[in-house]
């Protein structure tokens, strides 16, 4: 596996600059996918699923979101609109680097804001959104109303969890019918304790054809790696050597 390092300025006027690791497909198929992970966490999570693709033929450039810790980034982390300049950075910068079928995908929050750079850029092929729902999940305010659950927010430096959720959903919204004509797969985990199956149908139900629905084992946290074999039959069925 060749894996490379890279840094590029965010779109927009935030000043973050965007770390995402850079995985060069054996045997390629001339197809790339520009990933990005949920709140509080890292490109780390979705290494497995990045990897696996890697080693499938396709390209992968995986980003850490500005303000989460865990991650290369650094910078602050403001609203949804600073995931949406990370990642379509991102895009960008694959694009210069020869990129030219392409598309996005994310876990939870990084699902979101797949589906809305891809919305919004009519160039990309499509989209996978792993384990985000429809609205404000219904757990994420229950937890909330607890009072004593900081849903990991001392992880990223920034805007909490709840507010991000808040200013993803308008930009959702517009991007839902945007990638009308355009695939996209939509994948719920059977053990999500934060966002339901019964969410994530809904978000797929408000998507437009053609448009794929399914369902893998583990919890929230795992669903990215859960998914490789999901989400590999469904490029490849678009792809195939």
């Amino acid at each position: 596996m060749n894996l490379e390092l890279l840094r590029v300025a965010a779109a927009g006027e935030s000043g973050n600059v965007v770390a995402t690791l850079a995985y060069e497909a054996r045997r390629a198929r001339g197809v790339t996918i520009v990933a990005g992970h949920g709140y509080s966490s890292s490109k780390h999570n979705l290494d497995p699923l990045c990897a696996f693709l890697e080693s499938h033929g396709f390209a992968v450039y995986s980003l850490d979101f500005p303000g989460h810790k865990l991650g290369a980034s650094g910078g602050t982390l403001g609203s949804a609109h600073d995931l949406v300049d990370a990642m379509s950075s991102v895009v960008r910068l694959a694009r210069e680097r020869g990129a030219q079928t392409l598309y996005t995908l994310g876990h939870s929050m990084g699902a979101a804001t797949a589906l809305c750079v891809a919305g919004s850029d009519p160039s990309i092929a499509g989209a996978v959104s792993i384990a985000t729902g429809y609205g404000r999940p219904t757990a994420l305010s229950a937890l909330t109303n607890k009072g004593s659950v900081d849903l990991r927010s001392a992880y990223v430096d920034g805007a909490s969890l709840p507010e991000i959720v808040d200013s993803w959903l308008p930009l959702l919204e517009t991007a839902l019918p945007q990638l009308a004509g355009r695939p996209s797969l939509f994948v719920a985990a059977e053990r999500d304790g934060l966002v339901s199956e019964a969410s994530v149908k809904q978000l797929f139900e408000h998507a437009h054809e053609p448009k794929m629905f399914t369902t893998v084992g583990g919890d929230h946290t795992s669903a990215g790696e859960n998914a490789r074999g999901a989400v590999l039959e469904w490029l490849a069925e678009r792809h195939a050597r």
